[in-house]
């Protein structure tokens, strides 16, 4: 007998008994105890229908791993789902990027009358119906067979979901030595903040520490970005704000912040997150809020004194070639994809700053380590093709 097959002979009431006694919440950013949603969508005019996915602003997609690797709990969770509610239209959504993961559990979804669509849940055409999370329908098949565990979905290096108590602290979860940020639940958390989080406060399963090799600004321009290739752009604050938020963040990478930028992500930030209706224009709005807001030296050290702490942002960092070391092989041109090195054999070679895409395959391929990465400032560099061994700073 299958999961689905047990709670159709347990019926509603002893199914409905059952969730109630281990206290079920929704998963992911919005809990609630599952049965209240129930009874919710059950008290609906007209079909009821179920939305299953992740939450919209998931974009990291950790808890995807639940479909892989637990395919058929999460499929008897959607259909007990459609059975407390008497849904006869159930949804299984899915990033649209996700294409591979799609085409592999095609035919089982399809199978059971779900429907598998690649979008974002559309909260507007959902409205008075069952938004249930994946975790939560795996859970609730767990509930029903009475493997039901509580716990948090946490992410693990190699891709793969371990489930934990949801009070475990964030340093048994990563080591935070070294770390400059902690990347938790859509937001940035200083390490002191860290210590005392807990794996509850991951509700995307996904805990990533930042050391000083990483750029808050550029990691959160990247962030932006995606939100905004997610969002539908239905929401005025959401499509409006995101453009705004992700411009300043680039800018700020590119070596053209301002500024008035950090008060005005401020005022941006606030206003999404009470203005927008999904999560995506929320939480994006809370990781570029709380970036600015425990990060500011790292924007006003973009901004002020026209420097990238971490060295990573392309516009703050210079690629040159040491004449004192260059024995002019010609490697670095070979690899230059940009073709913005100049040289001959046995001369001293040069990079053309302007065309540099700072790509660093030329540092890579320089047996000498003569082509350098540098933050600071240039040395003095020859500016015509000067044989190898011969260049004279004076």
């Amino acid at each position: 007998m299958t999961i689905f097959e047990t709670a159709k002979a347990m019926g509603y009431a002893a199914a409905t008994d059952k969730i109630n006694a281990v206290s079920l919440m929704e998963y992911g950013l919005y809990p609630e105890p599952l049965m209240e949603k129930v009874y919710r969508a059950n008290a609906k005019k007209g079909d009821v229908r179920v939305y299953a996915g992740l939450n919209n602003a998931d974009l990291d997609g950790a808890l995807l791993a639940l479909l892989k690797e637990n395919l058929e709990k999460v499929i008897a969770g959607i259909q007990i789902a459609g059975m407390l509610t008497g849904a006869k239209v159930k949804y299984l959504y899915l990033p649209e990027e996700e294409k591979e993961l799609a085409d592999q559990i095609r035919s089982a979804v399809q199978s059971q009358d779900i429907i598998l669509v690649s979008d974002i849940i559309n909260v507007r055409e959902a409205e008075g119906d069952l938004l249930l999370h994946i975790a939560t329908a795996a859970d609730l098949a767990d509930v029903i067979e009475g493997t039901y565990e509580p716990g948090v979905y946490i992410a693990a290096s190699d891709g793969s979901l371990k489930k934990v108590p949801a009070d475990t602290k964030v340093p048994q979860l990563v080591s935070l030595d070294g770390a400059k940020a902690v990347y938790l639940g859509y937001q940035y958390y200083t390490p002191q903040e860290a210590q005392e989080l807990t794996a509850k406060d991951a509700v995307n399963g996904v805990v990533r520490v930042l050391t000083e090799k990483d750029c808050i600004v550029a990691e959160t321009a990247k962030q932006l970005l995606k939100d905004r290739k997610a969002s539908c752009g239905k929401c005025v604050f959401c499509r409006e704000g995101l453009i705004q938020l992700e411009y300043m963040q680039k800018e700020t990478a590119a070596a053209k912040g301002k500024t008035g930028y950090l008060e005005l992500t401020k005022e941006i930030g606030e206003a999404m997150n009470g203005s927008t209706l999904c999560s995506i224009g929320q939480e994006s709005a809370k990781i570029a809020l709380s970036a600015v807001g425990k990060f500011a030296d790292e924007y006003e050290a973009h901004m002020k004194k026209n420097k990238c702490p971490a060295g990573v942002c392309g516009a703050f960092v210079h690629i040159y070639i040491d004449p004192k070391t260059c024995t002019g092989c010609g490697e670095c041109m070979d690899v230059c994809p940009a073709e913005c090195i100049e040289g001959k054999a046995k001369y001293i070679h040069m990079i053309d700053e302007f065309e540099c895409t700072k790509c660093g395959k030329c540092i890579e391929a320089c047996a000498e380590d003569a082509v350098i990465q540098t933050s600071g400032k240039l040395p003095k560099l020859p500016n015509r093709l000067t044989k190898a061994g011969k260049f004279k700073k004076h």
